[in-house]
């Protein structure tokens, strides 16, 4: 039982600094002002949100979301902005899309590194193009995963 409680009280010792050494990640992931995306992909894909919800599962051992607009940028902030996405075709010929986000990673307000992600994809055969532009933002979400453990400034990331 001893040994128990010793356990529990180390745990708790270290679960705090644990949790201050989480990058904050800025929710919901915005559409950079001025964007000219087709409403169809925000609205009806609903790419903001599940691109949000990726990002978030994919990152939740490094990284706890925080409510934009942030308070305050004590600690480290990753910001992430979708920059574009375009969409062509159907299920017929096919789907091609173009999506670009970019983000950037900052300690206590200040910039430290930033990336640009593109996603290109060409298919779908007999599924929505929903569905394809939400696999596409997926993907994203597994190389910014990559870029933050090790985040170079102005790292392009995804398909070149």
């Amino acid at each position: 039982m001893r040994l128990v409680a010793v356990l529990l009280l180390a745990w708790l010792a270290v679960a705090p600094a644990a949790a201050g050494d989480m990058i904050r990640l800025q929710v919901p992931v915005p559409v950079v002002e001025g964007a000219d995306i087709d409403p169809e992909i925000l609205v009806h894909c609903a790419v903001p949100e599940h691109f949000t919800q990726a990002l978030v599962r994919e990152l939740r051992k490094v990284a706890v979301p925080a409510q934009a607009p942030l308070a305050d940028m004590r600690g480290r902030v990753l910001k992430v902005e979708i920059v574009d996405a375009l969409w062509g075709g159907n299920w017929f010929i096919e789907h091609t899309q173009t999506l670009r986000v970019r983000g950037a990673l900052y300690q206590d307000g200040e910039r430290l590194a930033g990336f640009n992600g593109v996603m290109q994809g060409r298919g779908g055969g007999l599924t929505s193009g929903c569905f394809q532009m939400n696999a596409n933002f997926r993907a994203l979400t597994w190389h910014i995963k990559r870029w933050l453990a090790n985040p170079v400034d102005g790292a392009r990331i995804g398909q070149n």
